[in-house]
């Protein structure tokens, strides 16, 4: 009996060990292939051209309504002490935009700050409104022009400015000419030889700033740089662990294998002898391995360019205690750029919505390229920052998207200056997953994800993504609907219905863009995984150096959901991530076709609706 049983087991043994072997062979014999996938430009380079030159000429107008505002406040300064003079030429002198400052009364100068030897009345022959304004000049490499204001007890005050900041956000997209039609800021192409404005090619698409004349002309010769039409990183893999205690001795086993990035069981791998097929298709075979694949390319989802924290939201298990009080508006706020330029904000219903919640208690993670943290609009609000990259608390942004995504979602208001934020009283974490050129990888992303977890972030904004699935990132997306936490992402910016990832997670709320009159701007994407629409074209929003400027795309859609999604979370804390979803949903303007379509999702957020229908 034994031997028979014995006899069993030996066979059985040595077909499960052939079939090991078959199928080992039958695996080896498959090279591991990407699903490659083709995503077709259905947008016109023109229309995109058009779009970002209507961008940076609103973004010029608003930074010469902030010029005129700090002219005119600084006129209204008190300099009857000596104390009160010295701190008013230190700021003079210390402002990023202004040389100098003049205040004339009958055409005597009675004030004077820096230096004023250029400061020539006949310059300033272009008028707008109150403000007068000379053509550009040129001294010592560096672009100027004068600028004037006059007050209503009859004085004049003057300025010089510094035109460094124009040339900083037109980068080498652009070039500017000005009211003469010539060209005093021109991009990094060198094939752009325009003396003029008679010189630009019939086909490039140009706007006007109205209070200069400048012309502004964009000259893109593609809708994607080259290094953002990559999707993955070459010869390098993102591996996770089944257990993270076996990693060391693996990486040893695996010494061929560079470690680019630890983050057990997390790591980023790369391989000098393989190609990213073979490495993979390698590492898929591993039993250690939970999950190995490409480290795919994410990055921003935009038309245009390249503290303390508050009280910790109160979980579910908390309900039936006293809720705590409530920051609400109840007038409009002072913000300068708040009535003249912010559309946006109006159309979403935001007054009403203001007098319900301010988003207080509330934790807004923005994934992105990071923050100004010394911006005025900002640097009160801020808590704990995170760098995936190098694992810092360094969350500073060169680039500018995180920044200006952070002051769409909760940027401080009723503050006189700058913008108002949606969820004006929420704190934000700044998490840089994304480098100073927009870039950033799957392994990032989530890692960014788990540290947002671990801070408490109610809500993670994500105006980010690319067209290849990462289980390394759905397992983090997965982690963080679990902790309840909002999840909130930008559909894209191609014109296309290939779903983006995080987009089309389930877990993942999916935000498509509108313009000024609720139709679907031309370049979001669109496809049944769209759950709402918000305001997405020419938005006005922070830029680093206290500056502003206006941008277009899915990534400025995104956060005013955010924004919301903070609102409805501190107004009604015992509500989990799926019932804030269901409030968005069920109280958006519906758009399109009658009910969810593709391009519209349920319609236009509405934060007045959405907040009455929970307030009680």
């Amino acid at each position: 009996m034994l031997t028979r049983i014995a006899k069993t087991v030996i066979i059985i043994s040595l077909i499960g060990l052939g079939l090991a072997i078959i199928g080992r062979a039958l695996i080896d014999d498959n090279e591991y292939s990407f699903q490659t996938k083709d995503i077709p430009q259905d947008l016109e380079v023109s229309a995109m051209d058009k779009l970002m030159a209507e961008d940076l000429s609103l973004t010029t107008s608003m930074f010469l309504k902030q010029l005129s505002a700090q002219l005119q406040r600084w006129a209204n300064n008190d300099l009857s002490t000596q104390q009160l003079r010295s701190k008013f030429e230190e700021e003079v002198l210390e402002h990023p935009h202004f040389h100098g400052f003049v205040i004339k009364h009958n055409d005597e100068v009675v004030e004077h700050v820096g230096q004023v030897e250029r400061f020539d009345d006949s310059k300033l022959t272009h008028y707008h409104m109150k403000s007068k304004f000379s053509d550009p000049y040129t001294v010592d490499g560096k672009q100027l022009m004068l600028m004037g204001e006059e007050l209503e007890d009859g004085r004049t005050v003057l300025g010089e400015v510094d035109l460094s900041f124009v040339k900083s956000f037109i980068k080498d997209m652009a070039s500017v000419a000005d009211a003469n039609g010539t060209f005093f800021v021109s991009g990094a192409d060198p094939e752009i030889e325009w003396e003029t404005t008679e010189d630009i090619p019939e086909n490039l698409k140009a706007e006007t700033v109205p209070e200069l004349g400048w012309q502004i002309v964009v000259h893109s010769d593609e809708h994607k740089p080259e290094r953002l039409q990559k999707t993955y990183y070459k010869q390098q893999a993102v591996i996770k662990f089944k257990h993270p205690e076996v990693a060391s001795a693996w990486l040893e086993e695996n010494e061929d294998l560079e470690v680019l990035r630890n983050n057990n069981p997390l790591f980023v791998v790369k391989s000098e002898t393989e190609s990213t097929e073979q490495l993979i298709r390698r590492l898929k075979r591993e039993y250690d391995l939970a999950i190995a694949e490409p480290n795919y390319i994410i990055s921003k989802q935009v038309i245009l360019f390249s503290t303390d924290p508050n009280e910790t939201r109160p979980s579910t298990s908390q309900q039936g205690q006293q809720p705590q009080q409530k920051k609400v508006l109840t007038t409009d706020p002072n913000d300068e750029f708040f009535k003249p330029y912010q559309w946006n904000l109006e159309q979403i219903e935001i007054d009403e919505g203001w007098n319900l919640s301010g988003g207080q208690g509330v934790k807004i993670a923005i994934l992105d390229t990071g923050v100004d943290q010394e911006h005025l609009d900002l640097k009160e609000k801020l808590g704990p920052g995170y760098n995936a990259f190098d694992d810092s608390s360094d969350f500073s942004d060169a680039h500018g998207h995180g920044t200006h995504v952070a002051g769409v979602a909760a940027a401080l208001t009723n503050n006189v200056t700058g913008i108002a934020g949606v969820s004006w009283d929420s704190t934000i974490l700044p998490v840089k997953v994304l480098n100073d050129d927009g870039e950033g990888s799957s392994y990032e992303v989530a890692k960014g994800i788990y540290w947002a977890v671990e801070q408490g972030a109610d809500v993670i904004n994500m105006s980010l993504g690319d067209y290849y699935p990462s289980d390394v990132l759905y397992d983090a997306i997965q982690h963080a609907h679990e902790q309840d936490v909002v999840l909130i992402a930008a559909s894209g910016n191609d014109n296309v219905a290939d779903p983006m990832y995080p987009a089309l997670y389930e877990e993942v709320f999916t935000v498509a863009a509108v313009d000024d009159a609720r139709n679907r701007a031309f370049f979001s994407n669109y496809g049944e995984h769209v759950d709402v629409t918000a305001p997405g074209e020419h938005i006005p929003s922070l830029f680093p150096d206290n500056n502003y400027v206006v941008m277009s795309g899915t990534s400025m859609a995104a956060p005013h959901v955010t924004g919301l999604a903070g609102l409805i979370r501190s107004l009604r804390p015992d509500l989990t991530n799926e019932q804030v979803y269901e409030v968005m949903t069920s109280t958006a303007k519906d758009l399109g076709t009658e009910g969810h379509d593709p391009y519209y999702g349920f319609g236009e957020i509405d934060i007045a609706a959405a907040l009455k229908s929970i307030a009680n």
